[in-house]
């Protein structure tokens, strides 16, 4: 069995790690040390670049990837820390997974493109 990265998955790993490294650092500090979640223009920068709804359908705003991806920009930005790491999380698993899974139609068009575009988080 193969367990190797495919080179998209290499290219979205490089990506979301050399976001996180080059531009996270101060936020992560200043968010842990003030308690305080990702602000708005951030979670629009991160829906910008790709980064929430990874694994979601194309047809609510997300990427249309697998849960690997997902994992593999989630692991990326909680190398730097859990603070900038919780838009993504909350945007590929957990309750947006419900949702997307089990939920009615008008329930996915009205919240699942507002989470993989910053705009709304969802959460436990």
């Amino acid at each position: 069995m193969n367990f190797s990265l495919t080179d998209d998955q290499l290219q979205i790993q490089e990506a979301a790690r050399r976001f996180a490294t080059e531009n996270l650092r101060s936020l992560a500090r200043e968010l842990e040390e003030k308690g305080e979640p990702v602000p708005a223009t951030w979670l629009a920068k991160y829906a910008e670049l790709g980064f929430l709804g990874v694994n979601l359908p194309e047809e609510y705003g997300g990427a249309g990837m697998s849960h690997l991806e997902a994992l593999l920009v989630l692991e990326e930005f909680a190398k730097i820390s859990s603070a900038v790491a919780m838009p993504v999380f909350e945007s590929s698993f957990g309750p947006v997974l419900a949702i997307e899974r089990f939920g009615g139609e008008s329930l996915k068009r009205r919240v699942l493109p507002r989470v993989c575009s910053g705009q709304l988080i969802v959460a436990v």
